[in-house]
Formats: C-alpha cells, structure tokens, sequence
C-alpha cells in the first residue's frame, strides 16, 4: 500500500505564482508490516502547517519517520521549520554546506537552513546528509543522488557564482503567453521541440533524488534536479535496481516544476522509453503554481506523454496518487490528465 500527496505551493503568503514541493508519502514498510510516513520538501513556511494538518487527516498520525530536504530554495525548504514544530520527527535528510566548504557566507538563505537543523537537534531529531547509496526502510527507500563528491563540486560552483555576481535565472527568459498556452490544447501531439540544451544551476542538481519502492511500484522524486543530475541518478538506479525497460517506473515526478531546463529528450528515452515505445505506463506530477507563466513548460508536458505518461499538476490543489489498496477518501474525484499542448513556449 501507499499514498503519494503533492500539496499545493504558490507563493510565501498564499496564492501566487512561484511554484515549490510539499510531498507527503504513506506506505507499508514490508519487513515490518507497518506503515510509515516520509515527507519530501515542505514550500514555504506555511506550507509546513497544511502537510501536518494533511498527515493527520489522512495518514491518521502526527509521527514523520522521514523528512527529506532536497535542496535549501525558500520555496522547498522553509516549511520543513514549521513541520518539524507540528509533528514528532524521526530523522531529518538535509545537506549540510558548512561541512564542506569554509566560507558559506553566498549561500542564499542559510539562516533558515541553519535554523531548520537547529530546531532539529532541539526536538531530537536525527540528522543525516542524503548521499548516493543510503537507504532507509529495508532498503524500500533510496538516495539515487548526488554524490558527495558531485555535491561539493556543485557546492563550490555554486559558491563560485555568487560570488562572482552571477545569476543563473539571469541567464534565461520565458515567454509571458505560457500560462495561456495550457487552455490552448491540441487533438494530437505535435512534433517534439523539446532540447538537449537544457541547463539548470549547479544549486539545483545539488537536489536529492530518490526511490521508493511499495508494492511492487517504484516511484522517483527528482526535486529541481537537471539533466546531468538525473544521468548520475539513471546510473545508480541501473546498478541498485535493473535496466529501466526491465523494471520500469510507476511515478516519475518531473523535476523543477516542469521546466523544459531540467530535461531533455535523451533523458526521457532512458528514464521512460522512447518516443511511441515506452518502458510502461507511468503517472507524472508536477508542482506548478496555477498562475505561473513558466511552470509546466508544455515541452515537458507533451515530452512526458509521448513516452507514456499521464501527466497531472498541482495548479492551486492537493493531487494524489495511491496504490489499489490503499484507503478510499470520500470527496476525492479523478483527475484528468493534461491533453497536448501546443509547443511555442519559448
């Protein structure tokens, strides 16, 4: 059994157009037959509030076994704060950059990084680094990446470009139709303009990847992960688990809100299977903001159903996605996946 919630996120003070994570995840630890609770990043501080009130409606429990920080953005990390003072934590996952580099006064909002571990350690909570190869729950649950030694490379770009004044969203532009362009469905798929381009920031790749296993199901969280992220992840996957074509995903969460600069088709073909031959049937989410205008990229959208996706986003609502098994809800409707879309975002 198991239960995958993404909750909305759209702004620090309500609704907005700056999308983020807030996952909650329920499932049956098989060697124990028990269930356990694991949350994946937490929005913005009040976000923390509406995924406790969330586990305890739901999950019936106010115990986290797993919190996880993929990465310390505002938008994925302050809510965790405001969790961890709401709920009985277990074990925080959260890397940590003053172990690894001296001078960390560029790293963008590191006080609420400090202040996260530090109301862990008051509440007792147990704080480890997510690093390839650790594993939790018998193994049911899997860092695919970074590494350490990717991580403190990243560390130091990163570190590098703040210093230096530089701004990877600087870099690029998106167009302002986006956000129209989802109400602009198409009867068919169009021809694939999705690139290999891509290129996300080193802060970003520095995002937690991970598997969980449940039933039979294996489901991957990619954070704001980027193309040479996920590559390092595929690899770790293949050697802990199989070829994907031999044992395929069930739920592929898109990375960075969906943004066409966090994948590319050659990522997709090995994750997924190609283009009209996909490995399995596999369900998508996306943590977009509804007013965004650069979140979901309808790129990624399209890509994602050419290989055998049914691709669903957050959009101002909680989204979930559940085992057969796993307990009904009453009020619960069925979503309906995203239809083509046409390609013109830029």
């Amino acid at each position: 059994m198991y239960e995958v919630d993404f909750l909305p996120v759209e702004s620090e003070s309500g609704p907005g157009s700056k999308s983020g994570d807030a996952i909650a995840t329920r499932f049956t630890v098989e060697s124990e037959q028990r269930n356990a609770v694991v949350v994946i990043d937490g929005g913005f501080s009040h976000i923390g509030e509406n995924l406790a009130n969330h586990i305890n409606k739901y999950y019936e429990t106010d115990v986290v076994d797993l919190v996880i920080s993929t990465h310390p953005d505002a938008d994925h990390l302050n809510g965790l704060s405001t969790l961890i003072e709401k709920v009985q934590a277990k074990e925080l996952l959260i890397h940590q950059p003053r172990v690894h580099t001296r001078d960390v006064s560029d790293f963008s909002n590191l006080e609420a990084l400090d202040s996260l571990i530090s109301l862990a350690k008051s509440r007792g909570v147990k704080i480890t680094e997510p690093f390839t190869g650790l594993s939790r729950f018998d193994g049911q649950f899997s860092v695919l990446g970074p590494t350490l030694h990717y991580y403190e490379e990243l560390l130091e770009q990163h570190l590098a470009e703040a210093q230096g004044g530089l701004s990877h969203s600087s870099k690029t532009s998106f167009s302002s139709a986006v956000r129209g362009l989802l109400s602009k469905t198409l009867s068919y798929l169009p021809i694939e303009t999705l690139g290999e381009d891509g290129e996300t920031s080193p802060r970003n790749n520095t995002s937690v990847i991970s598997l969980l296993r449940a039933g039979g199901d294996r489901l991957m969280f990619t954070g704001d992960a980027g193309i040479s992220a996920l590559g390092a992840a595929c690899t770790e996957y293949e050697r802990l688990v199989g070829a994907f074509s031999a044992m395929p995903l069930n739920f592929f969460q898109a990375p960075h809100h969906g943004s066409r600069r966090n994948l590319s088709p050659s990522a997709l073909d090995r994750i997924l299977g190609e283009r009209g031959a996909p490995h399995s049937e596999v369900t998508s989410f996306i943590s977009s903001a509804k007013i965004s205008e650069k979140h979901p990229s309808p790129k990624v959208v399209n890509a994602l159903s050419r290989r055998g996706c049914q691709v669903f986003a957050t959009e101002g609502r909680t989204i979930s996605h559940h085992s057969n098994d796993a307990p009904t809800r009453q009020n619960w409707t069925a979503l309906v996946p995203f239809a083509p879309l046409a390609e013109d975002d830029d």
